[in-house]
């Protein structure tokens, strides 16, 4: 269990629930609607309490009013105690009688149940108001807890459904990105080349390949050669922004997909090679780059690369065309 409005873990737990200043939704609006109607209350609030104000994800009854400070709340006492709160008449409670809401608000009597996570933080309040003195039955403590149970199995369903999706991005960019660059890798190269030559779109196809790297691991060692390639992958990553998608094709061979054909993809090209130069003291990296315009002159992946191969033959270097 969490203690205190301040307690970091409960603020975090709140900032992670993604309810905060978040707008209306139907699941929560149906619990409000089902205090009020089942408990004979003309407001009920699903609030969330921060450590300076008190914020309505859902509520009935208050008009366009969608937070309050904490000077106006009785929800915060909830949260601080982490049980529930019972008022029969505000104007002679001890602990809330001189809260500004009872003449602000006409809040006279009350009954809130804390809303808690799985892992014990609290995070708000479901709570039932009336503008009249009112002695509240076993019954309403029960209908309160069994809303409250069910907002907060909404809250966790939504938590639990958040935390697979972002297990299952990054799975998915681990699958289709190299670990080392982190630019897209071989598979997420030849899924998007195919998905483009299945679409016909006029694209440039550029196979970049780096010379001099293996020397400069030879001489540097391999801890060395990496950061070097991957320095080298940043710089092509950032030239290439807005004119197209990089990838690392392996080894010592970077690609890029470009949207245009002709002059403009050529100048793209040359950027994108000039980037990838890089002398020091030592050694020497240059890079050679060879283009294929699709669906010109190739009309399927393996037509790409093994075109791209040839061309860059001539250099002295074979592309790994595989696919």
């Amino acid at each position: 269990m969490t203690d205190g409005l301040d307690d970091a873990r409960r603020l975090a737990a709140l900032a992670d629930s993604g309810l905060l200043d978040s707008p209306p939704e139907a699941a929560f609006d149906r619990i409000t609607r089902l205090v009020a109607e089942v408990l004979h209350v003309p407001v009920a609030l699903f609030t969330l309490v921060t450590e300076d104000r008190q914020v309505f994800k859902s509520a009935v009854g208050v008009g366009y009013v969608r937070e309050t400070p904490l000077s106006h709340s009785f929800c915060r006492h909830v949260v601080d105690t982490g049980a529930p709160l019972e008022v029969v008449d505000a104007r002679l409670h001890p602990r809330v009688r001189a809260n500004p809401a009872i003449t602000d608000f006409g809040i006279v009597s009350y009954l809130g149940m804390p809303l808690t996570t799985a892992s014990g933080e609290r995070l708000g309040a479901l709570c039932a108001i009336d503008h009249e003195p009112r002695q509240w039955t076993g019954r309403d403590h029960g209908v309160l807890e069994d809303l409250a149970g069910a907002a907060m199995a909404e809250v966790e369903l939504r938590r639990a459904n958040r935390r697979v999706a972002a297990a299952a991005a990054e799975l998915h960019f681990a699958a289709t990105h190299d670990p080392l660059t982190r630019l897209g890798n071989r598979r997420a190269l030849l899924g998007d080349l195919g998905q483009l030559l299945a679409e016909r779109r006029p694209v440039t196809f550029a196979l970049l390949d780096l010379q001099g790297v293996r020397g400069f691991n030879d001489a540097h060692g391999h801890v060395a050669g990496d950061a070097l390639l991957s320095r080298l992958a940043d710089r092509l990553d950032a030239a290439m922004v807005g004119h197209g998608q990089v990838y690392r094709l392996g080894g010592v061979q970077l690609c890029a997909l470009i949207p245009a054909v002709g002059t403009a993809a050529a100048r793209v090209v040359a950027v994108g090679a000039g980037a990838l130069d890089e002398r020091g003291e030592s050694y020497a990296v240059l890079c050679r780059a060879v283009t294929v315009e699709l669906p010109r002159e190739a009309v399927n992946v393996a037509a790409t690369l093994r075109l791209a191969d040839a061309r860059l033959a001539r250099y002295g270097h074979v592309a790994a065309a595989g696919g």
